[in-house]
């Protein structure tokens, strides 16, 4: 693979995560509001919500390293009738808008819930969409291995893999780096463990208790979310390694070993965070067991991540053009 292209991969890596990550947090919201009082939501998602914006901002600046002139990339947008890469430049550009619109939002306190959760809403299906896009860049004729629905298909897995997983990440690391940096914690979520208000306090210790639940929770269905798209990523990653390349599949090389090094890494990487179904449970957290948690979704999320990549490096490995 050229090391020009190397960006691309950090692209496109980054900015799937970022969208998964987003998604992944509004379904949390969405299903956290149905049992917990805003307060706890806020106390677990706030944090979550604005690590996303700077995984968003990695992937462009990225993206600019692929340039010849990064100067001239809002030239591209011009194009965005025909071009599906100007296509992914504006919808790049404007989830990383809307998403830091929606922080801001929820950060000052501006308009009401219904109306963040609308935006919220639409940020998402942006994002969704920005993954489409993205795909359909590299769906060209000219290139069998990439022109078919695996390309798509794959994105979005990547999505929800690496996504769902960050905001575990997130979640598991959150308590101890709030106990770490109290006045962080405050300026983030607004909590004050050094109230000297007995009612406060009171109310604090409920809200903790409560987030703690919700992280024990929400980490569960990410575990499972995480087993499910490992059973999808095995069946689109198999059905894509055995399509034909094209007329030339022997220039192709399909390095079996490093696609079975990747699938040993997805494979151990999901299945470490599937164990926390089995060894975590709400008394280790409640006891203050956070490391053990962090340590388990930490592990799974790098030896995902890694794997990732190298299915990335594989897919551009893949370019076999064929006539003009």
């Amino acid at each position: 693979m050229n090391v020009h292209e190397w960006p691309l991969t950090a692209f496109t890596i980054l900015a799937q995560m970022a969208v998964g990550a987003f998604v992944t947090l509004g379904l949390v919201n969405l299903f956290a509001q149905t049992k917990y009082s805003s307060k706890t939501v806020d106390r677990l998602a706030k944090p979550a919500l604005y690590a996303i914006g700077p995984v968003m901002v990695l992937a462009l600046l990225a993206s600019m390293f692929h340039l010849g002139n990064p100067l001239n990339a809002p030239n591209a947008i011009r194009h965005v009738a025909t071009s599906w890469l100007a296509r992914e430049i504006l919808f790049g550009a404007g989830f990383a808008v809307l998403g830091f619109i929606f922080a801001a939002a929820t950060w000052f306190g501006w308009f009401n819930a219904k109306i963040r959760n609308a935006l919220a809403i639409f940020t998402a299906i942006w994002g969704l969409g920005f993954i489409w896009v993205m795909a359909h860049v590299y769906m060209l004729p000219t290139v069998p291995a990439w022109n078919h629905w695996t390309t798509p298909a794959t994105f979005y897995i990547s999505a929800a893999l690496t996504g769902s997983l960050a905001i575990a990440l997130a979640f598991s690391a959150w308590p101890i780096v709030s106990t770490k940096w109290p006045k962080l914690d405050h300026a983030l979520t607004g909590a004050n463990k050094s109230s000297n208000n007995p009612a406060q306090a009171r109310a604090d210790i409920q809200t903790e208790r409560e987030t703690i639940n919700l992280t024990n929770q929400a980490t569960k269905w990410i575990a499972i979310t995480t087993i499910a798209m490992l059973a999808l990523q095995l069946v689109v990653g198999t059905y894509a390694a055995a399509k034909p390349a094209g007329p030339n599949p022997a220039e192709v090389d399909p390095s079996p070993t490093w696609y079975a090094i990747r699938l040993v890494l997805l494979i151990i990487g999901a299945g470490i965070i599937g164990l926390y179904l089995t060894l975590t449970t709400h008394k280790n957290l409640e006891g203050g067991q956070h490391k053990p948690l962090l340590a388990l979704t930490l592990t799974s999320f790098a030896l995902v991540t890694i794997s990732e990549i190298i299915a990335r490096f594989l897919f551009y490995g893949e370019m076999n053009r064929i006539g003009i």
